[in-house]
């Protein structure tokens, strides 16, 4: 049956529906971590190995393991040779996690995108396979992105995670991450108007204009 076939009442419950997953109303937090001597000392969890890729790494990357998709592998290359950094956690060789370092800005797309300075670094875009979940890569790839901050004497991991996203939440509370300050996302995706705190404003008072791409 098609659309215009429809009953009238269905056709107003699905333009209802997809106009309800199209509003936005999310309210985000901004966490940063001191750097700290100890940090220097890391130890990947039994059977792991983490280390960080090389563009042919990001290429090679199964979608199943790490979310990326034959576009999302072209877009890493790029982010590598842009000074972005990825981590990768591997098992048996396979890499099993993914998540990126943004050297210079604090760049949520579509939401803000703010200037770090020289001892600061920014996480991003982290994902474990399905097939490992539970074994707490995702802090221990923040403990590695802290150890090699600490060798380069940098001062300062930042990352952020939706209110409702508790697993990322978690891993940060465990790394004794705090918050920055939040951020409100309101209105109609991908368009929504973007509201900082007081607190996240002050902490990263500096805007940077956007260039179109998504790796810088």
């Amino acid at each position: 049956m098609s659309d215009t076939a429809a009953p009238p009442w269905k056709r107003l419950r699905e333009k209802a529906s997809r106009l309800r997953w199209s509003l936005a109303a999310d309210l985000f937090d901004v966490f940063v971590r001191e750097v700290r001597p100890e940090d220097a000392r890391f130890e990947a969890p039994a059977g792991y190995a983490f280390r960080y890729g090389e563009a042919e790494d990001v290429l090679a990357c199964e979608e199943h393991h790490t979310e990326l998709d034959p576009r999302d592998r072209e877009h890493g290359a790029l982010r590598l040779g842009a000074g972005h950094r990825v981590v990768l956690g591997q098992h048996e060789g396979l890499t099993v996690f993914s998540m990126w370092v943004n050297p210079r800005h604090l760049n949520v797309p579509g939401h803000l995108k703010r200037k770090l300075n020289e001892t600061q670094a920014f996480i991003y875009k982290a994902y474990t396979s399905p097939d490992h979940r539970g074994r707490k890569l995702y802090q221990a790839g923040m403990a590695f992105v802290l150890a090699d901050l600490a060798a380069r004497g940098q001062r300062e991991l930042v990352g952020y995670a939706h209110v409702k996203k508790q697993a990322s939440r978690a891993g940060l509370a465990r790394l004794n991450f705090s918050s920055a300050g939040t951020y409100r996302a309101i209105g109609l995706r991908p368009n929504e108007r973007i509201f900082p705190s007081r607190t996240l404003n002050k902490r990263f008072p500096e805007r940077v204009p956007r260039s179109g791409v998504g790796w810088e």
